[in-house]
Formats: structure tokens, C-alpha cells, sequence
């Protein structure tokens, strides 16, 4: 029996070992994240379906310091061996304490106050337990409603409630514990005269016995303080103690920011939720100075990419503040002089930049300045803008064909010299945006040549005799400085176990990056070339799983995280439905919404398909802000042709009607769209206007705020 005992508390705790290895894991089936930011305080909700710990905890983090959430444990809260687990809410009956159980816990967004917040229900013996944790402060305040409703009590009953710190308080008075280190403040405090009581260990602090009645509900509030940097004991204490008289201001503040978040309204669930869900969690990613984690808990890194791509996103969900702290921060700290981009924290040698990134910067430039009007930033930093613009075209990079080559490809692995599609895509929409924003930056005797640069580059990529990037009738990803079309490949990979280092050869091609130049209208989207190039990347689709998702390239050539990419997969619904495939992109949306990530608006990277990658698969919020892109631009059909706003809805038939209340330069445009089809007419203002030649509605120059009905048929 002794032995039996023994084996039993020996087998007990491995399983409590590897439950804390499972639970730094990134990527776990039934695993979701919610992220909320309080000024600098950035808090990244952890939720589980299995059972491996509390379902329902919390990491902190400094949203200014991109670095510090590359792993799990840099969280602020993170100790080791019991990971965040402090975090989470303990119910205790009697002598037995209660946790939220994986299965048993219902997670979501909800809007408290106007303010989007995160909401857990889970049971406690005969308690219904509903938290809901919302930031209140734009400084580091987060308050935590618990609720306590005995649903299924037989009788009269008492609970307790505890709530603890990650480490032993340096200060515990009262009804408040705080623990500080040379960085940072953490404080919980317990709102009510309730009776409390303070651990011996002083890391955490217990609310109780509270009586509950049958059918009674109690609610308790609660606040996690997160200061930024460290603030002195005795001025936390003071801050901390008289919350609630100044936290109403706080959170008028909050509410009011979050007014200027674009809404939609339709009885589109896939849509709705698919909107609510970026624009909750995309502020959340970046700091207010600008700065984000490229991939939190894979990257704790910058790129110009990932950066120009999530504020395209911000500013197609009204959230233009944070949009140009991005393209600040971006053209003060990550472009230099010369018109380098910076490439994960650093900048590369010449024969391994990223030429997309002039491109990818410019046009999220353009769209900033489309719809804020704002070109203060273009005036400011006229001359590393032109810099950067002319860099590709500089006689190193870009021979006689009017191409840019290099060895490095647009995923960032190293190959021999070659054309690689998506740079020339790129730096054509790059030249192009720049020649329409050269009057705000001293270029404009340069827009007319940028233009004819672009339409070089353009020519040479699609009628080129001997180097074009198309090969049988469709788009091409690379090819050769020499000529050959380069597809298979020996490349060994970083990753164990990832295909290009278990498999003898490897292949380049499909490429979701053929997508590009269909989705920015590069080339014709409804084109024979268009049309061919998607049927090859459905080969993508499904290539070794069978739970749907396009991979990013032939899987045969991942080096290190083969399986369904989440923005990859958005590169090709847009192209989709701008090439009118509409079946086809309502299952890729379809695709985002029903796997991980798309109930909470935090998508993976990848959906690993090796177990080496599930412990640092990325939280991406390029993919968030490719949805929303999606949203206003591709679907609603709100595009600018130079400076002139153009809508031509193209919505799937389950979803008109639709309203949507979107914010533009100093006001709002009320967008109201009856149904699906083509445009017969609109009203702007009360006045009608007909669709031109291509069936868009061309919005008056001089429209500065008002209502926009389109009618279709």
C-alpha cells in the first residue's frame, strides 16, 4: 500500500510538472488569449478548455518594452515553477477552494461602461462565478468584477474570496497588498467595507466569510494596479487607497477614447464579431508611443512590415491616434537616414533588405493621410521619406530589367540572387503612393518619375522576355537573376523536425505572397493571370492537414513552422474577393472565425502541425489588422483614387443590410448600405449620385462629415 501511495504522489507530481510546462506553451488545443493595455500596463488573458491549471489567469507586461513578451515568463507576474497561476481567483466553501475549470468556464468580450472588457463564467460548488476584468485608467488600472450568485445552493451558505500577488507584498495594509521591484509596482485592493483578512505570507489577501442566500447575488470589486515604471511605496499606498474617489474621471477618460472606435451594425454574425473582435484587441497590442511586439510569446521584436501593416489596420478602425504614434515611432527608431528599414530590432546587410517595406510604409502612409488628413508627419521627415523611397531604386539593387533582385526572399530565408515577386509588387504600390503624397514632402518633381519607375518595374514583371514572373499563365514567387524559375530548393531549416530539415528536397512554390498583387490591384483582379495564380494557391489550402487554412508556402519548404498561417490566409481571401470568388472568401473568413484566435480577435501566427512550434507559436496582430483592413476596404469598398474616396460595396449576400459609423478627418461618415449587388445610386448629404463607368460612387471632394445610403440591387 506504501509503494502504491508512493508511486501515486511520485506520478502526482509529474503530472503537476508537465501541467506547468504545458501552461508556458503558446499554442495549446483550446487555448485562447484576450489582450487589454491600461496605458503601459499591457495584460495578455490566458483562457483554457483543458484542464491544466486555472482556466482563467493573466500576464503583464510593459507594452512600450516589445522585447519583454517574447516568452511567457518575462511576464511581470511570472514565477517559476508556478507560472502566472497567482493570477487567478480562488472560491473557497468550507475548507475546499475552487478554480476555474477549463470545461466548465465560458469566455467572451463584453462592453462594460463603453469600454471593451473580458468576461469569465465558471462554477464554484453551487456559486455562479462571472468576472469580468475591464482597464479603467489610461495608467495602469484594471478593475476585476467578481460576481457571486448562488444559482444552485440549497440553502443559505458562505463563501470567501482570494486574490493574491505573484510574490510576498513588501506592503500590505488593510484591504490593499503591494509588491515592488526596481522596475515596476504591483498593487490589489479590495473595494467596500467587507471583512478582510491579510495571508501570513502576505501574498494574498482573503474577502469573508461573505453570506450568500439562496438566489442572492453579490458583487465584489476589485483593482490591479501596474505602474510603469516603479512609483514610490507610500504614493502607491496613497493612489491605491482612494480609488474610488478619482477613478470615475479615469474612466470617463477611457470611455470617451473608445467613442472614436468605428462600429458596424449587421445581422452578419461572422462579420460582426470579426470587426468587434480587431478593433477591441488591436489597441491593445501597441503601446502609445508606438511600439509593439511583432509576435508576442515568438518575436519580442520590430519590423517595419509588421508595423506598417497592423496601423493600416488602426486606421481602419478609427484608432488614428495610435496609427500615427506607429508611423512616428516607425520613421524616428526604425529608418535611418539612408532609408534603411529596420528588420527584427536591427538593420541587414544591402543583399538581404526587405524591399516590400518601402512599399508596405507607403501605403499605410497614404491611407493615414486619406483618412485623417493629417500630413504633418510627410512634412517632418521629407527627406528620410525620400530616401527611402529611392532606395530600391539605387543600381545595386535594381538592374537593367527594372527589377529589384536580392538573396534574401520576402519570408526572410537566404537564397541564391533572384526576383522576387513581392518586392517588385511593393515597390510599385510604394512609388505609386509616394508620387501621390510627393506635393506633402517636397518630392512632387519627383512624382512623375517615381510613377514611370513603378510602371517600368510593372512591365518588366509581367512581359519581361527572359526574366517575367509569370511561368504557365500564372504568377511566379522568384526567379532567377540567370532565368530559372526558382522552385525546388535544398534549404535545411532551423526548426527539429520541420520539413526542410527532415526532407531531402524542398519546394517554393505555391507562394501566398502571389496574392499580393492581386489584392492591391497591381494586376487586373478578374484577369485570366488572376484567376490562374488562385487556382495554384489552393494547393495551400489543406496541404498537410485537414482542418483548412493556406499555409504561407509549400509546406515541403517551412523551415521551422509548417501549418495554416493566419495572415497569409487573409493575403489570399483579399485577393478573392477582389477577384470576385466570393464563396471562396467567406471560407477563408469562415476559416479565421471558427479556429484559434478568431472568438477573441488574437490569432496565432501559424496553427502548428509540429510540437516544436507549440511552445513559441506567435500572437500576431498583423492578422487582426488584416481583418479590419478586409472589413472597410475590400468589403465595405471604401478605397481612395489619389484623393478622391471611392465606394463600391462588395458584400456577401447574408450580410446587407448594413450600417456602419466610421470615423474620417475631423468627423464621421453615417454609412448605410440596403443590400447586396451593384450600386444603383447613393445619397450623400441628401443629394443623389450615380456610380461611374467602373460602378463606384465617387464621394464629393469637399464631404468633411455626414450620411452616406447606398443603394444596390
Amino acid at each position: 500500500m506504501r509503494t502504491l501511495t508512493v508511486l501515486f504522489l511520485i506520478f502526482g507530481l509529474t503530472l503537476q510538472a508537465q501541467d506547468y510546462s504545458i501552461n508556458d506553451k503558446s499554442y495549446f488545443l483550446g487555448r485562447d488569449y484576450f489582450l487589454l493595455r491600461s496605458g503601459n500596463a499591457k495584460m495578455v488573458i490566458q483562457c483554457d478548455k483543458a484542464d491544466v491549471g486555472p482556466a482563467f489567469t493573466y500576464m503583464l507586461f510593459d507594452a512600450s518594452e516589445p522585447n519583454q513578451s517574447q516568452r511567457k515568463d518575462g511576464a511581470f507576474n511570472y514565477i517559476p515553477q508556478i507560472g502566472f497561476s497567482s493570477s487567478a481567483l480562488v472560491v473557497m466553501m468550507k475548507k475546499a477552494g475552487f478554480n476555474a475549470l477549463g470545461h466548465n468556464t465560458v469566455t467572451g468580450w463584453i462592453v462594460r461602461n463603453g469600454i471593451p472588457s473580458v468576461e469569465a463564467q465558471w462554477w464554484a460548488s453551487g456559486v455562479k462565478v462571472r468576472e469580468v476584468i475591464t482597464p479603467v485608467s489610461l495608467n495602469g488600472v484594471f478593475k476585476r468584477t467578481i460576481t457571486l450568485e448562488s444559482a444552485d445552493l440549497v440553502a443559505d451558505d458562505s463563501v470567501r474570496l482570494q486574490l493574491s500577488l505573484p510574490v510576498p507584498a513588501s506592503f500590505a495594509k488593510g484591504n490593499t497588498l503591494v509588491c515592488q521591484n526596481e522596475k515596476v509596482s504591483i498593487a490589489i485592493s479590495i473595494s467596500g467595507d467587507l471583512p478582510m483578512v491579510i495571508s501570513s505570507s502576505k501574498e494574498s489577501i482573503e474577502i469573508g466569510p461573505l453570506p450568500i442566500k439562496v438566489g442572492e447575488k453579490k458583487v465584489i470589486e476589485s483593482y490591479l494596479f501596474l505602474q510603469i515604471p516603479n512609483i514610490k511605496q507610500d504614493d502607491l499606498f496613497s493612489k491605491v487607497r482612494t480609488v474610488e474617489k478619482w477613478i470615475q474621471e479615469e474612466l470617463k477618460s477611457v470611455a470617451i477614447k473608445w467613442k472614436n472606435s468605428n462600429t458596424l451594425s449587421t445581422n452578419d454574425i461572422l462579420i460582426q464579431n470579426m470587426h468587434n473582435y480587431c478593433r477591441y484587441i488591436l489597441p491593445a497590442y501597441v503601446s502609445d508611443l508606438g511600439k509593439m511586439d511583432a509576435g508576442i510569446f515568438e518575436y519580442g521584436n520590430q519590423w517595419v512590415r509588421d508595423a506598417s501593416n497592423t496601423a493600416l489596420g488602426m486606421v481602419h478602425i478609427g484608432e488614428f491616434e495610435l496609427a500615427r504614434a506607429m508611423l512616428e515611432h516607425m520613421l524616428k527608431n526604425m529608418i535611418i537616414d539612408n532609408g534603411t528599414t529596420m528588420i527584427a530590432g536591427s538593420f541587414d546587410d544591402p543583399d538581404r533588405e526587405q524591399y516590400d517595406q518601402m512599399g508596405e510604409f507607403m501605403h499605410v502612409m497614404k491611407s493615414y493621410v486619406d483618412w485623417t488628413g493629417d500630413i504633418s508627419l510627410l512634412t517632418e521627415y521629407s527627406g528620410k521619406i525620400v530616401n527611402m523611397v529611392e532606395r530600391p531604386l539605387k543600381p545595386e539593387f535594381r538592374d537593367s530589367t527594372g527589377m529589384v533582385h536580392n538573396r534574401r526572399e520576402f519570408w526572410e530565408r537566404t537564397f541564391d540572387d533572384a526576383y522576387e515577386l513581392a518586392y517588385q509588387t511593393w515597390v510599385i504600390e510604394g512609388l505609386r503612393d509616394a508620387a501621390d503624397l510627393s506635393k506633402y514632402f517636397k518630392a512632387e518633381a519627383k512624382a512623375t518619375y517615381w510613377r514611370a519607375e513603378a510602371n517600368k518595374t510593372l512591365k518588366a514583371m509581367l512581359t519581361h522576355p527572359t526574366m517575367k514572373l509569370i511561368d504557365n499563365d500564372h504568377l511566379i514567387k522568384r526567379r532567377s537573376t540567370s532565368g530559372e524559375v526558382v522552385d525546388k530548393v535544398k534549404f535545411y531549416g532551423w526548426v527539429y523536425g520541420a520539413p526542410a530539415q527532415s526532407e531531402q528536397l524542398s519546394r517554393l512554390m505555391p507562394d501566398a505572397s502571389l496574392a499580393l498583387p492581386i489584392t492591391l490591384n497591381i494586376i487586373d483582379p478578374k484577369s485570366v493571370i488572376s484567376k490562374n495564380t488562385l487556382t495554384e494557391l489552393e494547393k495551400l489550402w489543406n496541404e498537410r492537414w485537414s482542418f483548412g487554412g493556406y499555409d504561407r508556402y509549400n509546406t515541403s519548404s517551412q523551415g521551422d513552422q509548417p501549418g495554416p498561417w493566419t495572415f497569409a490566409t487573409t493575403f489570399i481571401m483579399r485577393a478573392q474577393h477582389e477577384a470576385g470568388q466570393l464563396d471562396m472568401s467567406r471560407r477563408s473568413f469562415e476559416w479565421l472565425y471558427n479556429n484559434a484566435g478568431g472568438r477573441t480577435g488574437a490569432w496565432f501566427e501559424e496553427i502548428p502541425i509540429i510540437s516544436a512550434q507549440s511552445a513559441t507559436a506567435g500572437l500576431l496582430p498583423w492578422t487582426s489588422a488584416e481583418v479590419s483592413y478586409f472589413i472597410v476596404h475590400h468589403m465595405l469598398g471604401i478605397k481612395f483614387i489619389g484623393e478622391q474616396m471611392v465606394i463600391k460595396p462588395v458584400l456577401y449576400k447574408g450580410t446587407a443590410p448594413l450600417k456602419a459609423d466610421l470615423r474620417f478627418r475631423k468627423g464621421r461618415i453615417a454609412l448605410d448600405i440596403n443590400g447586396y449587388g451593384s450600386v444603383i445610386y447613393a445619397i450623400i448629404n441628401n443629394k443623389k449620385v450615380y456610380p461611374d463607368n467602373n460602378g463606384a460612387i465617387g464621394v464629393p471632394m469637399d464631404f468633411i462629415t455626414g450620411s452616406i445610403q447606398i443603394f444596390c440591387k
